[in-house]
Formats: C-alpha cells, sequence, structure tokens
C-alpha cells in the first residue's frame, strides 16, 4: 500500500496530538495535586495572575490546549478532503 504525503503529513499531525496530550496530561496532575495539597480554590489556584509559582505551568497548558485544537482541525480538515 502506497501512502501519499498528505497522508504521512496526518501521521505527523497525530503524533504530535498525542504528545501534546500526553504533555497537557502530565502538567494537569502536576497542577491539580498541588492544588489538593495547597487546599485553594480552583478558580483561584488556576489564575496565572495570582497563582506566580504555578503560573507557568498553567499559561503551557492553555498554550498546548490551544496546540491540540488547531492539530485536530487541521486532521478534520484533511479527512474532509479525503473522502471527497
Amino acid at each position: 500500500m502506497e501512502t501519499s504525503a498528505g497522508d504521512r503529513d496526518l501521521v505527523e499531525v497525530m503524533k504530535r496530538y498525542f504528545a501534546v496530550k500526553a504533555e497537557v496530561e502530565e502538567i494537569k496532575l502536576r497542577l491539580e495535586t498541588a492544588r489538593r495539597e495547597s487546599g485553594e480554590e480552583i478558580e483561584a489556584f488556576y489564575n496565572p495572575r495570582s497563582n506566580l509559582s504555578h503560573a507557568a505551568d498553567i499559561i503551557r497548558s492553555h498554550a498546548l490546549k490551544q496546540e491540540m485544537a488547531r492539530l485536530m482541525e487541521w486532521a478534520e480538515a484533511w479527512g474532509g478532503r479525503a473522502w471527497r
């Protein structure tokens, strides 16, 4: 079976998607553990302006989630083109 350049691109996009998803889960686990240990409310803890000690992880998590959305949009667009 031959694979096209588009198919290979899709595979790379999905590899990246799942790598990003794993990183998001790792950050989420780390943040949620810290939040529970601190006893802070969710809204206060996840505010990077007021929680400077975890701001980098909070911001990184948001950026990664946006990347996941972009990657999935690309994959869905590819899927739409592939079935035409």
